[in-house]
């Protein structure tokens, strides 16, 4: 029985290590199949029946512990079906893209304590650190420095307790210099233009919504009661483009349409790369110059961009926008 155990252990590594997957529904047919044929197959038990699922899930319960790739579930309709991420399914993965994220994601770690919430030893943790210093002797990854210190972590973990719970919470936040106590339902930890925020629903006489930038939280304070989650705000936040994003009931109804003009000479950027997730092309023109619009909550998410492209951009629509744009700019050049 131990002998069929290690056989049946090695023939399910050596087909994660094919980049095979592994399907236990399908391990039993070929089983029974062979059964009828009398052909030996390690899948059958002494009285040449196919062994159970359970069986091959205790062969895969070995494996985990000490397989050195992680298994995963195999795609839709692929019930009970397991495939290794090898190294070449990484590499084939792995996109610039794929590796700034990582390298962030990294320094963050670095910069805070998030490694020592990890189970990690010191030599993975070398085996990290030398992996991206290969990449960033082939790449330089530019990026504003995230908001984040050594305490951090406790306040995160609070809030996510918060969240999933669905809980009130209490937090101490800095406004002015000063910290004020508020009083908070939340629903995401969001990371946007590289910050962390808490984004709540508040009960207020002007607001519904808001953000709290995780840095100048002070402490979190738990509470006993719980609250049902709005689901047009869980729309909202996954809609959201900018930290200036503003919510309103049926904030969908409120939408601003801002309609840019991008001179020839840079119509390759805003081709190459979506500046807001709702850009939109809406026409090339003859002499090459783009028509571009962004469908956001108010005009503030789009200023900044627009100011960073003068005199390769010019506002369309609206007029007050484009009003406010012209004004801003005559105030900068008689400074």
């Amino acid at each position: 029985m131990e002998s069929n155990q290690t056989t049946r252990v090695l023939e399910l590594l050596k087909r994660f290590n094919n980049g095979e997957k592994v399907c236990i529904d399908k391990i039993i047919e070929e089983a029974a199949a062979d059964a009828k044929d009398y052909v030996p197959n390690i899948w059958l038990n002494s009285k040449n029946k196919p062994v159970s699922d359970k069986t091959i899930r205790r062969v895969l319960d070995v494996l985990k512990p000490y397989f050195n790739f992680e298994l995963i579930r195999g795609g839709k309709d692929e019930k009970g079906c397991y495939k290794a991420i090898t190294k070449n399914a990484f590499d084939n993965f792995m996109n610039p893209e794929v590796l700034s994220l990582m390298v962030h994601t990294f320094n963050l770690a670095n910069k805070s304590d998030l490694f020592d919430n990890f189970d990690l030893d010191d030599n993975d943790k070398n085996i990290l650190e030398s992996k991206i210093k290969d990449t960033n002797k082939l790449y330089d990854f530019k990026n504003k420095p995230f908001e984040t210190k050594k305490d951090d972590m406790v306040i995160f973990k609070a809030l996510e307790y918060a969240i999933k719970h669905q809980k009130y919470t209490k937090i101490n936040y800095e406004v002015n210099g000063k910290n004020e106590l508020f009083e908070v339902k939340p629903y995401k930890i969001v990371f946007i233009n590289e910050n962390f925020y808490i984004a709540c629903e508040i009960e207020h006489e002007k607001l519904e919504f808001t953000m709290y930038r995780i840095s100048k939280i002070k402490s979190v304070e738990d509470t006993s009661k719980t609250f049902h989650k709005n689901l047009e705000i869980i729309d909202f936040i996954k809609d959201m483009q900018t930290p200036f994003s503003v919510y309103k009931r049926d904030y969908k109804k409120h939408l601003i349409d801002i309609i840019l003009e991008v001179d020839v000479s840079k119509a390759f950027y805003f081709n190459a790369k979506k500046y807001l997730k709702s850009q939109e092309l809406l026409e090339v023109k003859e002499n090459g110059n783009l028509l571009i619009k962004f469908r956001v909550t108010q005009t503030l998410e789009v200023k900044e961009l627009i100011k960073r492209w003068i005199p390769h951009l010019k506002v369309i629509e609206p007029i007050s926008l484009k009003n406010d744009i012209e004004l801003e700019v005559k105030k900068f050049l008689s400074f």
